[in-house]
């Protein structure tokens, strides 16, 4: 988040969109009531590209299934669930089979929902793995790649220990395997949340941290922050980066609150205060909760989610604070609102652009009103199926707004995998972006606005132009084990790496992963030369 000059139209234009509130209504003669465990589920379950409404209890698992003329049909798929999501549940196509499966967060183990179909549209029922014993007092669940290898793992959140990452194998097992990502072997994880924080092209990991009982100092209750090293490793830095808080914290956002292409992150507290923390840009924070206009005192909320519900352009922070809403003036500054309710699952849950929140059977429709949007679902190709840690960029008059799609966000819900973004009054979007985990790069020139977006990886690929190539970023620099390139499809690109004397010292190629092994050369200075659609291009880099 950086420091915004605003013209006297802009200005203007601002004070019209602060102008534009929101309100619900609630619709929950439209759905089902079914028995709920606590945490709420607005996802796609069967690859229609509408979000449908999820429960799940000790006696199976109820779904309204959102069809296209803004009906539901309700179904209740009765089974015995010995480990209920109590505490949290993520969603994700984790076999690749087009339908959504779930992980439950339970106060004792973790268990896995695969989504089963005879006919290859409709879920037919679950079937239901317990089978992993292993104690888990669970907080926050996620689905994510890891390992980025195209098939979706999953980490959970311990209370009490060390927190679990499952290494997904391919055949519908999630094992425990803490190589996956190694965290510090602590307790107090409450909450975690995969992002591109550095804007380096990999997902990182903040872990929120609470530990009760715990006193202030005690590191068990320091937040991390686990940096992508691009080489399968992950380094806790939170601390180099202002982002080691000490405050029993309990869930933070990460969303890119001024439109500058880089995430900052708002964090819900139980001791001191709350902090709003702003990135410079180079993945470093300060808290800037005083000029915001957000209660820092507001103490003990646990829910903490961010979305642009009046599709004005600008994300906006539902949390569990005494104001449940605070909209954002775009202009570094949000207002608080009242709603009826503080918490849930967030999705468009009647297709009109405008997001929704589901939660204990109450179907809150947005009222909407005159802003334009869009919307993009993905399907990976070399990249998980749904897409989930992709990047979305759109430019426009308004400069950029970037998503990535997230799975598990907040303190217990599972939100949408749909790209949502709000565009105030604009009427067109010059370009889309969306930057795969893979590192395949897809643009798309002037895209349709107030519509769904179904995007398949490698479907447009970014045309490479002489200011791209010149412009080639390596990443992590400083490297340690491996140096990627900011430019896809460089596979099999030989690379020179020349010392400081000009003497070769390394004649390696790009692999599959876009990266480069630099492991076996000494700490210094280098410079690496390639050759790109046949131009020669030098970059330098740090070895560590």
């Amino acid at each position: 988040m950086k420091k915004i000059t605003l013209c006297a139209a802009a200005l203007l234009a601002v004070a019209a969109m602060h102008a534009q509130t929101v309100s619900f209504t609630n619709e929950d003669h439209l759905i089902g009531s079914y028995p709920t465990s606590g945490t709420e589920t607005a996802v796609d379950m069967n690859g229609d590209h509408l979000d449908d409404y999820v429960r799940v209890s000790s006696g199976g698992v109820g779904i309204d299934f959102q069809n296209p003329d803004g009906t539901f049909t309700s179904q209740f798929f009765s089974m015995s669930i010995a480990s209920p999501p109590t505490w949290s549940i993520a969603a994700g196509d984790m076999d690749g089979d087009g339908f959504t499966d779930l992980v439950l967060g339970n106060g004792n183990r973790v268990s896995f929902l695969w989504a089963d179909s005879t006919d290859g549209t409709n879920i037919s029922g679950f079937t239901y793995d317990n089978s992993d014993s292993t104690y888990i007092f669970s907080q926050r669940s996620n689905v994510v790649d890891i390992d980025n290898d195209g098939d979706l793992d999953a980490f959970v959140c311990h209370d009490v220990d060390e927190s679990h990452p499952y290494r997904n194998d391919g055949s519908r097992n999630l094992i425990i395997d803490q190589s996956l990502i190694v965290t510090l072997d602590r307790p107090g994880n409450y909450a975690s949340l995969w992002v591109d924080y550095d804007n380096d092209g990999d997902i990182d990991m903040f872990l929120t941290k609470c530990r009760g009982g715990a006193s202030s100092g005690d590191p068990d209750r320091d937040n991390a922050m686990y940096t992508n090293n691009g080489d399968g490793t992950f380094t806790e830095n939170g601390l180099d980066i202002g982002m080691r808080d000490n405050a029993q914290s309990w869930s933070t956002v990460f969303q890119d609150f001024d439109n500058d292409g880089d995430f900052d992150a708002f964090i819900v507290n139980h001791t001191d205060q709350n902090r709003f923390m702003q990135n410079d840009g180079n993945g470093n924070f300060v808290d800037i909760i005083g000029s915001t206009g957000i209660n820092a005192n507001d103490l003990g909320a646990w829910e903490n989610q961010a979305a642009d519900f009046n599709n004005d352009g600008f994300v906006d922070i539902f949390s569990e604070l005494a104001r449940e809403l605070y909209l954002n003036n775009g202009d570094g500054t949000f207002t608080g609102y009242d709603l009826p309710f503080d918490e849930g699952g967030i999705g468009d849950m009647n297709n009109d652009g405008f997001l929704d929140v589901v939660r204990n059977n109450d179907l809150w429709i947005n009222a909407g009103n005159s802003n334009n949007w869009v919307k993009t679902k993905l399907v990976g190709v070399e990249s998980n199926i749904q897409g989930i840690g992709a990047r979305i960029e759109i430019y426009g008059d308004w400069g950029i707004q970037i998503r990535e799609i997230r799975s598990g966000t907040g303190f217990s819900h599972m939100s949408s995998l749909t790209g949502h973004f709000g565009l105030g009054a604009a009427a067109s979007i010059d370009k889309l972006i969306i930057k795969w985990p893979s590192g395949n790069v897809d643009e798309y020139l002037n895209p349709d606005i107030n519509t769904t977006h179904v995007y398949t990886e490698g479907d447009s690929p970014l045309a490479v132009t002489d200011f791209e190539i010149n412009g080639l970023q390596l990443y992590p620099n400083p490297a340690v084990n491996s140096l990627k390139f900011s430019l896809s499809n460089l596979t099999d690109t030989e690379v020179a790496v020349y010392d400081t004397n000009g003497r070769r010292v390394l004649l390696g190629t790009i692999d599959q992963n876009n990266s480069l092994d630099v492991s076996g050369l000494n700490k210094g200075v280098y410079l690496i030369q390639l050759e790109i659609e046949g131009q020669t291009v030098s970059q330098q880099f740090i070895k560590k």
